[in-house]
């Protein structure tokens, strides 16, 4: 297989009881069968403290029930219990993977770095250098899958068309981001209907170039409402995050004195790092326009919440952190978003730029 990453992918190394946050808190860890084999041979105290919190939930998933919103192998310390008792091994393919990700087309395979987790974050923003990608081949076996080939292929053109807008910084991150739109919105019938022909003149078009809507402050306040309507209606893994949104809401960007110009990389990385993890997923529902509008919401919604705290870097990493811990780890939250900016026509094209050219 081939397997292709980010170049910043090999650097991550987990900092254990040194992360300032825990991936063992809050979520639910799910054990595969193949780790609760194993568990099953695990003999003594620690074999039946095993058997003692494996439970099944109501999605009918086998799980560690966490024991004060805590996966019950959390140390005090910060350390894992199992890891400690039974080795790196021992962990179940949830705990081994995060935050890694890993999508798999066939004969070909993409993985990269969640920012979920406060140590990925750090790394996918410390660079102020466009973000690469690199292909190796691997010895893990080709997964059965029915994708179309052509589409597949064009889609890798089309993903590359759009990083490139992404990191063309002869340009605003704002103008960026209204071009990425505006080729999103312009493939997206072509990749239900097959229309490949179609998908490759737009791949060589200017987006840069093509004209966009008057900004109209109506408009974004009606959007902006919504936006922030459905990310406080999230499933929420700490309540202080929905104040933090409720304070960011009416922040105004265009009026702030809250400079971006000189980080605009930040928010470079944030998109490209959105539309390397989603974009080539449309191979399998063909629904590229939401993949888009998601990661545009996200940079809207970031954007303010930096404002609003007129947040340093560490800060602003940290808060990018948090929301996709909130949002993005949620198949509830992704699903609840995605059905909103399917139907709303808050989410519209037009509107979505209409808020990033609000400054």
């Amino acid at each position: 297989m081939k397997n292709t990453f980010p170049n910043y992918y090999k650097s991550f190394s987990c900092i254990a009881d040194k992360c300032p946050d825990t991936c063992c808190a809050g979520w639910a860890v799910v054990a595969d069968e193949e780790s609760l084999k194993k568990y099953k041979n695990v003999s003594g105290a620690f074999g039946q403290k095993i058997t003692d919190v494996i439970s099944v939930d109501c999605d009918g998933d086998t799980v560690f029930t966490p024991v004060n919103n805590r996966c019950p192998f959390l140390l005090d310390s910060g350390l894992c219990e199992m890891y400690i008792e039974l080795g790196h091994e021992s962990l179940c393919c949830t705990c081994r993977q995060y935050p890694r990700h890993i999508t798999y087309f066939g004969a070909r395979s993409e993985t990269g770095l969640s920012l979920s987790c406060p140590e990925a974050a750090r790394i996918i923003m410390q660079s102020s250098e466009p973000i690469t990608f690199e292909t190796e081949n691997t010895l893990d076996f080709p997964q059965p899958t029915d994708i179309e080939p052509e589409l597949y292929f064009t889609l890798l053109d089309a993903r590359k068309k759009a990083i490139d807008i992404l990191q063309n910084r002869d340009f605003s991150i704002n103008q960026r981001i209204c071009a990425f739109l505006l080729f999103s919105q312009d493939i997206a019938p072509h990749i239900k209907h097959s229309g490949y022909k179609q998908i490759k003149n737009a791949i060589n078009t200017d987006y840069f170039t093509k004209e966009k809507s008057a900004y109209s402050q109506r408009r974004a306040n009606g959007a902006i409402k919504k936006y922030f309507s459905d990310f406080t209606n999230l499933e929420m893994l700490e309540p202080s995050w929905k104040d933090a949104l409720l304070s960011a809401q009416d922040e105004d960007i265009s009026c702030s004195a809250y400079e971006t110009k000189s980080f605009e990389w930040e928010y470079e990385h944030l998109m490209v790092y959105f539309v390397f993890r989603y974009f080539m997923t449309a191979v399998f529902d063909k629904d590229l326009l939401t993949k888009a509008k998601f990661a545009a919401a996200s940079f809207i919604i970031i954007r303010k919440l930096h404002a609003c705290e007129n947040a340093e870097k560490e800060r602003r990493t940290q808060i990018t952190q948090r929301f996709s811990k909130e949002v993005e780890h949620s198949a509830d939250n992704m699903d609840y978003l995605h059905k909103s900016m399917k139907k709303s026509r808050f989410y519209s094209i037009q509107n979505l730029i209409n808020l990033i050219w609000e400054k």
